[in-house]
């Protein structure tokens, strides 16, 4: 039934195609945008477009529903601001609280929560590589779940909390194993 559902959706779209595909003379109108980006949810094999919300009210986009994961949620984002005439994108997608289980330390992690988790481990990386007050090169962090560890060393009991601040507010981190250890002045 549901790929049926998506078969007739896809070729209504295929139908509507000229009428997406035509962009507007100046900036898009916001169904213009919504479709557009309701197309794009559709074609994409990683989203369900039938549990994201898209609302657009001068070119603003608002995002409600459920994804099955971070990573779908961010995507869903990100695809929205691609779209020509977005101004901003409010993402408000819920991960569905059946699609995560909490990693058991040690256990083997499934691909979709090894990707989540590399993918907080680079966010985390980049923000410590472009803070001029932190070394981030002398930075390991690692990701499991909801959980970074920090290792190192840092100069200064500043840039020590500075690392652990800078990664807990990234994404959906929710603890911060901060074993950084304090260089010693020669």
């Amino acid at each position: 039934m549901n790929k049926t559902l998506t078969l007739v959706t896809l070729l209504g779209t295929l139908a509507a195609a000229p009428v997406f595909a035509a962009k507007p003379t100046g900036q898009p109108g916001d169904a213009w945008i919504q479709g557009k980006i309701e197309t794009v949810y559709l074609l994409n094999r990683h989203l369900n477009s039938f549990t994201i919300d898209t609302d657009v009210k001068g070119g603003a986009v608002h995002l409600t529903g459920k994804v099955e994961s971070n990573i779908d949620r961010d995507l869903a984002g990100e695809l929205a601001k691609g779209i020509d005439g977005v101004v901003s994108v409010k993402n408000d997608l819920v991960v569905a609280e059946h699609s995560r289980v909490t990693p058991v330390a040690g256990a083997h992690r499934p691909f979709g929560e090894w990707v989540e988790d590399a993918t907080t481990t680079a966010r985390v990386k980049t923000k410590l590589l472009t803070d001029r007050n932190v070394a981030g090169l002398k930075i390991n962090v690692d990701t499991n779940g909801d959980v970074v560890t920090l290792a190192g060393e840092v100069a200064s009991s500043e840039e020590k909390q500075l690392a652990e601040q800078l990664a807990r507010n990234t994404g959906d981190v929710k603890d911060v194993h901060n074993q950084l250890v304090i260089r010693r002045a020669n």
